[in-house]
Order: C-alpha cells, then structure tokens, then sequence
C-alpha cells in the first residue's frame, strides 16, 4: 500500500505543468508588438522582466510574456505580451 501512495504522489508531481521562471532582459533592449526589427512596431514600456521560456518563437524574435514592476502592473495601457529577440535574457530572477 505504501509504495501505492508513493507512485500516486510521484505521478502528481510528474502532471505539474512546468513554471516559467522569471529574467532581467539585457540593457538596451527593444520590444516589438510584432516580430519585426520596425520603428512602426516598437513599443516604449517601463522596465520589465520576462518569462522564460518565450511563449512563441518567429524569425529569431521570441514572444515573451512581460513582468512589470508594482507600479506598472495595472496600467491597462501596457501589454501583456511583446516581441524581442530571443537572446534579450540576461539574469534569471526567480521560478
């Protein structure tokens, strides 16, 4: 029976969907509403935080879900998601 529980709780564990940890991106680094190195498509946002992994991944730009500070958090007016180059990581902060 003990060994019963024990696979029951490895099996948990194991359908846990895997967390996105959270990075600083690179200094100078420049988000996109659209995967595309374009001035028509920049977006000007406060300082933000990434979650790794991208959510998608399109001609070297990755599509990143963005992780503002508390004072920016609700502002309606900044997106959720934006483009930039998939190298833009730079230190990981947390999971």
């Amino acid at each position: 029976m003990r060994s019963f529980l024990a696979a029951l709780l490895l099996l948990g564990q194991a359908s846990d969907p895997v967390a996105a940890a959270i990075f600083t991106v690179q200094p100078g680094t420049i988000f996109y509403s659209e995967p595309k190195q374009s001035e028509q498509f920049q977006l000007k946002l406060p300082e933000v935080r990434v979650e790794v992994p991208p959510m998608r991944d399109a001609m070297g730009f990755c599509r990143f879900k963005l992780v503002y500070k508390i004072a920016d958090r609700d502002n309606p007016e900044l997106p959720k998601t934006a483009w930039a180059r998939c190298v833009a990581t730079d230190r990981f902060i947390s999971k």
